[in-house]
């Protein structure tokens, strides 16, 4: 089961105050649940309706600080339209459905001995890790 992040107070309690608008933007994309995932449109479409007069610009800033504090993760699949954002979770791999176009987390790691095997055979210093499989979901799959 993928793990649960600390709150924003956790953040706040770093030494990192988040502005109102940037909880929001957190609340919103938590409230998702674990292995979902929302464009930043979607994710402005839901501010909006909680916060009429909030800004696209204002969602994009709270998103990158977000991202950059580690409370958020961007999250980028073949075949998709833009990045998506899911809540910041332990390592995991994505599955991109190629019926309706759905994104879900799969839990998956890479061993440590795999990478280091692979940076040595190739001369690589391999900073990070996406791997995204594609397919049908159960659902596209039964119709």
């Amino acid at each position: 089961t993928m793990g649960r992040i600390p709150p924003p107070a956790a953040a706040v309690n770093r030494g990192h105050a988040l502005p109102k608008n940037y909880r929001l933007i957190y609340e919103i994309v938590e409230e998702i649940g674990v292995g979902r995932h929302l464009t930043s449109a979607e994710i402005f479409a839901k501010a909006l309706g909680r916060r009429p007069g909030i800004g696209f610009s204002t969602v994009y800033r709270a998103l990158e600080r977000l991202r950059g504090l580690g409370l958020l993760s961007e999250v980028y699949v073949p075949g998709g339209d833009a990045a998506a954002y899911e809540p910041s979770r332990p390592r995991h791999a994505h599955f991109r459905c190629g019926g309706c176009g759905e994104i879900e987390d799969v839990a998956y790691t890479i061993p440590a001995r795999t990478i280091k095997r692979l940076a040595l055979e190739h001369g690589l210093e391999i900073e990070s890790e996406r791997v995204t499989f594609g397919g049908r979901c159960a659902a596209c799959a039964a119709s």
